[in-house]
């Protein structure tokens, strides 16, 4: 009887002889199962197999996009921007990241790397696009997980100073969370999970319990969902809105990330993509909704007209006391410090995956001998963060209006893109392996979802000097990371394919032998 599985994305060991030409693919069997990535020498581009489940990818996806600082720290500067269609814009989001989650998932299925992105775009495009977006990726993820740090720097040093009446700088707060976060990505995989499990549930409990008051207290002037009428979306602020509603849900490739530590990723991954952004849209439609009927439509533009970053604290105040609010400004610093660690992890998987393609050195793919999580990958990425981070802290710059917004930028920017080319990438290959998935799965949804997304990133690029402060030529040198990115990784992609070297990724079926 013959066994035939799904294609997958797999290592090409370096041949010793010459190789036969690939099999045309063929649509897998029923229930058959996703090949594994080639075996690597001991110590090397091995992960650790089924060590996750779907609640531990939610946990690090939803952590990643810090459900309460993205509430207490831009919930005012949304407000601003996007008047009452706020909750909508959220909603928005969602729903276009659930579309793209179609041919996302239908891709998980049939391929299995560390490097999401990388793989699959790779699969529809090659190898020279697929390393161009591997390295833009990392830089992406890195820029981000900067940026988050020195919030994490800064709301430390703030929490410290108004709790234990410390005075401790902003960049040293963030290098000690930063190496503390590498120590804890080091370790197992399920202890960081567990970790950012109990932050992740104390961050959104915090919310309800807000809720929970300000409904039964009946909000400011009562309830209303003026904010969900589409008559009132129609407004040329809603692209400016788009810049802080998508950021909140960068992060949710995790889920494929770690498709190779998962335990049967085949339903793991899709499970967990979905429940994460329906959790994301879910918190952030409400919660920002619960906001607005706390405020009250009438007054809104006066309580913003202060500090609009006290907006949220100022009302949970009124509804929920002073004592509740402390508790939140600390949870807002472990928000921040999960919200960093699932960006370290993603950063080290991106080059731990690069090390085992052979685009970057083949050290970067050694694990752990115990924890077998990305050891030399994480090193340096670490270095890498630590340095940027200690350089940022020499300069005179504005951690918050200037450092956070230079660092993010590129990383709404890039993964957008990046989601563009996948949804393209799974028409190419979807479409044309015979994988079995429906026409909603691997064309109509991602056709859908490539519109959706290129409109946002239109409107996001339109509006980037309201997040960044700079004009034309300053935006263009903050994206610039990406584009140098993209252009190495390609070149060197290419140059590795060309030399016939490791780590070659090619579609690959498992043929069966007869019985």
């Amino acid at each position: 009887m013959n066994d035939q599985s799904d294609p997958v994305l797999t290592r090409h060991p370096l041949p010793t002889a010459p190789a036969a030409p690939a099999a045309a693919p063929v649509p897998p069997a029923s229930g058959a199962a996703v090949t594994e990535p080639a075996a690597a020498p001991a110590g090397t581009g091995q992960l650790r197999p089924n060590a996750v489940g779907a609640h531990h990818l939610v946990f690090f996806v939803v952590s990643s996009a810090a459900p309460l600082t993205g509430m207490a720290g831009f919930i005012g500067l949304a407000f601003i921007l996007g008047g009452i269609v706020v909750p909508s814009g959220y909603l928005i989001a969602g729903i276009t990241y659930a579309v793209f989650a179609v041919g996302f998932t239908a891709m998980s299925r049939h391929m299995r790397n560390s490097g999401a992105f990388y793989a699959y775009i790779t699969a529809g495009f090659g190898r020279t696009a697929g390393g161009g977006a591997a390295v833009l990726a990392y830089v992406a993820y890195a820029l981000g997980q900067v940026g988050f740090a020195a919030a994490a720097g800064v709301f430390t040093s703030l929490m410290l100073d108004a709790v234990a009446g410390l005075t401790v700088s902003w960049q040293a707060c963030a290098l000690v969370s930063g190496l503390v976060i590498a120590a804890l990505s080091y370790s197992k995989v399920t202890i960081g999970a567990r970790v950012l499990a109990v932050l992740l549930t104390l961050e959104i409990g915090i919310l309800f319990v807000m809720a929970v008051f300000v409904l039964a207290q009946g909000g400011h002037e009562g309830l209303s969902f003026a904010s969900f009428n589409p008559v009132n979306l129609v407004t040329p602020s809603i692209g400016v809105l788009f810049v802080i509603t998508f950021i909140m849900f960068i992060g949710f490739e995790q889920t494929a990330i770690y498709s190779e530590e998962a335990r049967d990723p085949r339903r793991t991954v899709p499970r967990a993509t979905y429940w994460s952004i329906g959790v994301l849209t879910v918190t952030f439609t409400f919660i920002s909704w619960v906001i607005l009927m706390a405020a009250g439509p009438s007054r809104l533009e006066s309580l913003l007209a202060g500090d609009p970053s006290s907006l949220m604290f100022n009302l949970n105040d009124e509804f929920v006391g002073e004592a509740m609010t402390a508790v939140m400004q600390i949870l807002i610093v472990t928000s921040f410090f999960a919200s960093v660690l699932a960006f370290h992890n993603a950063g080290s998987r991106y080059l731990f995956s690069l090390g085992r393609e052979g685009i970057l050195p083949a050290a970067l793919a050694r694990t752990g001998g115990r924890t077998k999580t990305p050891s030399v990958a994480g090193i340096v990425h670490t270095v890498l963060v630590i340095g940027l981070l200690a350089g940022f802290g020499l300069t005179s710059l504005d951690p918050y209006t200037q450092i956070i917004a230079w660092t993010n930028a590129p990383t709404l920017v890039g993964v957008i893109a990046l989601e563009i080319a996948t949804s393209l990438a799974v028409i190419r290959f979807l479409g044309r392996s015979g994988t079995g998935e429906s026409r909603w799965q691997r064309l109509i949804a991602p056709a859908l979802a490539t519109v959706l997304l290129g409109g946002a990133l239109g409107l996001i690029l339109w509006q980037l000097g309201l997040l960044t402060g700079l004009g034309y030529a300053g935006n263009a040198l903050v994206l610039s990371p990406l584009l140098v990115g993209f252009v190495a990784g390609a070149v060197r992609a290419r140059r590795v394919g060309r030399d016939g070297g490791v780590g070659d990724l090619i579609p690959a079926q498992r043929t069966g032998s007869g019985s």
